[in-house]
């Protein structure tokens, strides 16, 4: 995957984000994370997936059902995080959902699971009758949905599976005290737009409002495949 600074810019979405006052002018956020072209390695990742760098492609395969995860340690506390990618389906049921957790995790390798408390936005494609993009918090493995909505997601097959030849799609998060929003951006004729927004209590939620850990979480099934592709962008503010 190729392009040149003027589309990085396109597809980081930066002037939108910035119109929005959500990075930018007075808001202290600042990138943490700035991958144009070189994917960085996760620090933790489920032992069910297999990590594989290519340039500006990060592949993972699963090979089991359960904990199925990575993440990224930000080095640091942030009450404010726009987290932004690009995915390519692949075979994934569960498609691909970014996140922010107000814990971390110490070493590296596959010691992810899902004991963390987060939040987790993207497409979800369970099925015909469960396509759709969704914002989650998850408390201690508890699950619960905060929004969703079934009539946007990428390209899936009759049979519900996401799509193997489905384009790459963008997909970006933004966090701060009580507010979660998701946005997508749909090829190269796409603008960023939201889709989604909660106003989820986090210190409630999570006794802090300070994010550590930006989690990415993979699809379901036990022979999912999935990529995720550069530019990939962490902003935050302490």
């Amino acid at each position: 995957m190729t392009y040149s600074p003027a589309q990085a810019g396109v597809m980081t979405g930066e002037d939108y984000f910035t119109s929005l006052g959500l990075i930018g002018g007075a808001t202290g956020m600042a990138p943490i994370i700035s991958a144009n072209k070189t994917m960085p390695s996760a620090d933790a990742y489920a032992s069910s997936l297999t990590m594989t760098i290519t340039d500006s492609v990060q592949k993972y395969v699963q090979s089991g059902s359960a904990n199925r995860q990575f993440s990224y340690d930000l080095g640091g506390s942030y009450s404010k995080l726009l987290v932004l990618t690009y995915f390519q389906t692949g075979t994934s049921y569960d498609a691909q959902l970014i996140g922010a957790s107000t814990n971390t995790y110490s070493g590296s390798q596959a010691t992810q699971a899902y004991t963390q408390d987060f939040y987790l936005g993207g497409v979800y494609s369970g099925g015909v009758s469960s396509n759709q993009s969704r914002i989650y918090k998850n408390v201690g493995g508890s699950w619960s949905t905060l929004s969703d909505d079934t009539s946007i997601y990428p390209t899936c097959r009759g049979t519900g599976a996401a799509s193997a030849t489905a384009p790459v799609y963008g997909a970006a998060m933004y966090f701060e005290e009580d507010v979660q929003k998701l946005f997508l951006k749909f090829g190269t004729t796409s603008q960023w737009f939201q889709v989604l927004s909660t106003t989820d209590d986090t210190s409630a939620s999570f006794g802090t409002v300070d994010y550590q850990t930006v989690v990415v979480s993979t699809g379901y099934f036990s022979t999912d495949t999935g990529r995720m592709i550069s530019p990939f962008y962490v902003w935050g503010a302490a």
